[in-house]
């Protein structure tokens, strides 16, 4: 029985320090550890990291913004390359549709294009997790996170999404949503939702968090980006 109560006292210690440990953390539950400074620009850090970014900084140089990540003072929700690969499969199959000249290289697409889509993640704030207030996805207009409008005009929420732990509401870790919302009149409904795999990453002139890789378009709604293109044109 004394040993029993030993290994119950110790399992309970150990619980202790794991919840206080991962009230610590600065990150999403999904997106593993890694080190929240980093020592150079917005730019830099998307430079440094080619396997996920290396489209990504191509197509802010395509669009004439790199003094933007290098420069100014801003938070930006960063889209891996694969989410500008399916908007461009999307803009393909369109393109097929029409008969015409599919996309083969970034540089098709006008730059304005590009612009207007990398200022959806863009915000002149600059903001971590912890200041962004709480957001339920099934209960809105009780904790509907924060509605702010992106450099390029959006509308878009923002929030802290706390997920439950053994059965008790809102007590499990975070994770950081953006979504864009369509309709300004209805502000709740349609949202296209955007969910962070890391947060909270440090250059000197911002923040940085990494969205998930699958299943999301550059620019959030493909269609929108679509006719955005159209207008445009193609070179």
């Amino acid at each position: 029985m004394k040993r029993k109560l030993n290994y119950t006292l110790i399992s309970a210690f150990l619980l202790l320090l794991l919840m206080a440990t991962a009230c610590q953390k600065k990150y999403y539950y999904d997106s593993g550890l890694s080190k929240s400074e980093f020592n150079g620009t917005v730019m830099e850090y998307l430079e440094s990291n080619p396997v996920i970014f290396d489209t990504l900084v191509q197509v802010i140089k395509l669009a004439g913004m790199e003094s933007y990540f290098r420069d100014s003072s801003l938070t930006f929700f960063a889209p891996a390359d694969s989410s500008i690969h399916l908007t461009i499969d999307y803009f393909n199959a369109n393109l097929k549709g029409f008969g015409q000249d599919t996309i083969e290289v970034l540089s098709d697409v006008k730059k304005e294009v590009w612009g207007a889509l990398l200022k959806s993640y863009m915000f002149k704030s600059i903001k971590g997790l912890e200041d962004y207030p709480q957001l339920d996805l099934d209960n809105k207009q009780a904790f509907p996170g924060e509605f702010s409008r992106s450099m390029g005009g959006r509308v878009m929420n923002i929030g802290a999404v706390f997920t439950d732990a053994r059965g008790i509401k809102y007590q499990g870790l975070r994770y950081l949503n953006i979504s864009y919302v369509p309709n300004e009149a209805a502000p709740y409904n349609s949202w296209i939702l955007g969910r962070v795999a890391t947060c909270n990453i440090k250059p000197r002139n911002g923040m940085v968090h990494v969205l998930q890789y699958a299943s999301h378009y550059f620019g959030f709604d493909p269609g929108d980006a679509w006719q955005l293109a159209r207008y445009y044109g193609f070179n």
